[in-house]
């Protein structure tokens, strides 16, 4: 996981979601419509395809990609149609976070908590960090299994194409940026 930048909102996202969404707030329904769904292009768009947990891109055509909710909508209804509070991720982290709060938000991580062990491809808290913030890391990356068989298969697929010498840095940036980072990190970068 690296840190993410919030992207500015949308023109078009308070009529098309936070107008809507509040109405619905206001009426109070049991249910709360997932007028969110409106601008899940404007997310993928503003994150460039990149799953905010996983790191990785999530290609359009898919169906994978969705809008989490940071603060989960059953917890923190008056949050569930503010653009501040969604993540562009992948399905599968998305149902690994479900209502879950003890994930760590990467839009408020230092860039450096978690790194790469380069041989397994697993995730790991960095190795300076210390007490509640390394237990907070871990807690992440058990609760959204980031070391399974599929998140460790999704870094493969970009970092063995670039050790062949088939991908370059720049798009291994571009597709994969956290095992990028842990590339350039790490010394690991070829010359191109």
């Amino acid at each position: 996981m690296i840190h993410v930048r919030l992207q500015p909102e949308p023109e078009r996202f308070d009529a098309l979601v936070r107008q809507p969404g509040r109405r619905a707030l206001a009426a109070n329904v049991e249910h709360l419509p997932p007028y969110w769904r409106e601008c899940l292009d404007d997310l993928r768009r503003s994150y460039r395809s990149i799953c905010a947990y996983l790191s990785v891109i999530v290609p359009p055509g898919t169906g994978a990609g969705s809008v989490d909710h940071l603060a989960p909508k059953s917890k923190r209804r008056e949050l569930a149609y503010e653009w501040s509070n969604y993540r562009f991720v992948c399905s599968l982290m998305n149902a690994r976070k479900r209502d879950f709060e003890d994930v760590l938000d990467p839009m408020e991580i230092p860039d450096e908590w978690f790194v790469l062990e380069m041989s397994f491809l697993q995730v790991l808290p960095a190795e300076g960090l210390h007490g509640e913030a390394r237990e907070r890391v871990q807690a992440t990356i058990e609760r959204l299994k980031l070391n399974d068989k599929e998140c460790i298969a999704a870094r493969e697929l970009y970092y063995t194409p670039y050790l062949e010498g088939r991908l370059t840095l720049e798009l291994l940036q571009e597709w994969s940026p956290f095992v990028a980072r842990e590339v350039v990190r790490q010394g690991l970068a070829r010359r191109e």
